[in-house]
């Protein structure tokens, strides 16, 4: 009898704890649609702020605010390569808005960039929030597959940690490999999940490392461009 209600208890325990596993699991997931569907919202505000911004200001629009680099080099193997950045940066909340600034600090918000290797193009968004960390990457590229068929990668990001990655695939003809052209093109998912499948993996993990250094970039441009007092160092 004391062996009976020992596997009983036993049983009853087990059933609790998966099920308990199983609301914890699916909290984690609900959270992590929600910081998904929140970075989305960030993305279309960022990407609608931008559309703004005119040259021709204040005849139209608000005025471009943002650092633009552009390099140009001799590749050997490759030929020429030509790499475009911009990195878009928003106003520092004021901590003390009876003392506010004359010049205020900023931080990066968004960094764009298009480059080439021989005929390959390439395109990258990165999406930070207002402490620096990653939160979103956007990226066209053509170096996953062999045959040199652009993808179109996506990741979001908590600040610590992938919440999700998604890889498509270009099924249009490529008729031009221009980026402009890419964008507009059809794109057929592949992937969409938790984890990087190896098939990526090689192509997938530089990409946070290209956000640091363009974090770097930006403080360090400010550092010497910008006539505020700077809190980048």
């Amino acid at each position: 009898m004391r062996n009976e209600n020992f596997f009983v208890s036993l049983q009853v325990n087990m059933k609790t704890i998966i099920i308990t596993m199983l609301l914890v699991l699916s909290a984690q997931g609900a959270v992590a649609q929600q910081t998904i569907e929140d970075i989305r919202k960030a993305y279309a505000g960022v990407v609608e702020y931008i559309g703004m911004m005119s040259d021709d200001f204040p005849g139209e629009g608000i005025p471009p605010e943002y650092y633009h680099l552009h390099a140009s080099q001799m590749l050997p193997a490759t030929g020429m390569h030509k790499e475009d950045i911009r990195l878009y940066y928003y106003d520092v909340e004021e901590e003390n808005e009876d003392e506010p600034r004359i010049y205020p600090l900023h931080y990066l918000r968004f960094a764009t960039t298009k480059y080439n290797y021989a005929a390959r193009e390439f395109y990258e968004e990165y999406l930070y929030d207002e402490k620096g960390q990653l939160m979103f990457v956007y990226a066209i590229n053509p170096d996953v597959s062999e045959n040199m068929l652009p993808y179109e990668l996506r990741l979001w990001y908590d600040g610590k940690r992938l919440l999700r990655f998604q890889a498509k695939k270009f099924v249009g003809k490529l008729e031009y490999l221009d980026i402009a052209s890419l964008r507009k093109g059809t794109f057929a998912e592949e992937y969409s999940g938790t984890t990087v499948p190896e098939q990526y993996r090689s192509v997938v993990e530089f990409l946070p490392e290209r956000a640091k250094g363009f974090l770097a970039m930006f403080k360090s441009i400010e550092n010497c461009a910008y006539v505020g007092e700077s809190e980048n160092n």
